[in-house]
């Protein structure tokens, strides 16, 4: 319930940006929903932490996204590629990517391939989106995608949660216990 509270309220920032930035909500043009994927895929993420009550995980997702989105920017002032659309040479990452895929990687590492479908699904929408608006090519959005692959390898750890097990069967009861070191 938690998380379904969180991505509403992620929806609704986002829809809120895009309202301002240009008016027409943000379905009305693809660069748009790329601009509400970005947002999504890593509110989503965000919502799985505090779902968990993980609050060493909400740590590791903020890390990994900075840490991803600080190299993306970074790569982008050396100039190496012209937009699509002539705009300017600072094509190569995509940083809508870099943001979109490290929400979703996050999920993937932290909790599972499963729960990470829908956010690898908006980042996937948040990659072609950039490409169909004519903001980025196809390896620009793979390229963002693999930085957000190598901070989140690097800064995200599985989830473990610590605590008590306890089972009981027709065989007696059985404790157990779990910590991370």
């Amino acid at each position: 319930m938690r998380l379904f509270f969180v991505t509403i309220i992620g929806l609704m920032l986002s829809f809120a940006y895009c309202k301002q930035s240009e008016a027409g909500g943000p379905f009305t043009n693809k660069s748009k929903l790329g601009d509400v994927m970005m947002v999504m895929a890593p509110t989503y993420a965000f919502g799985m932490t505090v779902m968990a009550e993980d609050y060493e995980g909400m740590v590791e997702l903020g890390s990994s996204i900075l840490a991803a989105q600080l190299t993306s920017e970074t790569i982008k002032m050396l100039e190496i590629e012209r937009r699509p659309n002539g705009k300017d040479r600072k094509s190569l990452p995509s940083g809508h990517a870099t943001g979109a895929f490290s929400g979703a990687m996050f999920v993937h590492k932290r909790y599972g391939w499963k729960p990470a479908l829908v956010p690898y699904a908006m980042s996937l929408v948040a990659g072609w989106s950039r490409v169909a608006a004519r903001h980025h090519y196809w390896h620009d959005v793979a390229a963002g995608a693999a930085v957000s692959a190598l901070f989140t390898w690097i800064l995200v750890d599985k989830y473990m949660p610590d605590g008590v097990t306890v089972s009981a069967d027709t065989s007696g009861v059985q404790v157990g216990f779990s910590t991370k070191f």
